[in-house]
């Protein structure tokens, strides 16, 4: 499978965008704007550890083909591919964005072979962003933990990619 070139260039981007989407409702669904950056740099090596297996991410084809993609991307052609969304006052509307990529990413994705493997991917970029360890001052008393915020995006996230019955 090449998804580059099984999808049209619109669902590939959504499909591109989908991990660190996930990543992201669930980085910004608790703490302050510092912990949301760590929490997005941790989802980003998760992701950079997975593609360096070349292929053998454990997740399936459908996602080692997504991370061979990236890989085989330059800076200016991924930084295309970056959603854009409306800018907004309330936090509560660019949640809702973000969110939005993610169904419509799964919505491309979900009836593919391997898309349990993608969802299961997915999750896992979104949990290696709640384990970041955040909190404390100066490095001190940081903790790793799924707080109920954190947990509660999580759930969400696996009730919108839920794999359809053969």
């Amino acid at each position: 499978m090449d998804i580059k070139q099984d999808l049209s260039a619109e669902d590939f981007k959504l499909v591109f965008n989908t991990p660190l989407a996930a990543a992201t409702l669930v980085a910004a669904s608790s703490g302050g704007g510092f912990d949301m950056i760590k929490e997005l740099t941790s989802a980003s090596q998760f992701m950079a550890s997975e593609a360096k297996k070349g292929g053998e991410s454990g997740y399936g084809e459908l996602v080692d083909s997504l991370l061979a993609a990236i890989l085989g991307m330059s800076k200016d052609e991924g930084k295309t591919l970056e959603m854009q969304y409306e800018k907004s006052q309330d936090p509560k509307a660019m949640i809702a964005q973000v969110r939005q990529t993610v169904v419509n990413g799964w919505a491309v994705v979900a009836a593919l072979p391997g898309a349990d493997g993608f969802a299961k991917w997915v999750l896992d970029v979104a949990r290696a962003a709640a384990l970041a360890k955040t909190g404390g001052h100066f490095g001190f008393g940081n903790k790793s933990e799924i707080d109920a915020q954190e947990q509660a995006a999580l759930d969400d996230l696996a009730g919108i990619m839920v794999v359809p019955a053969a």
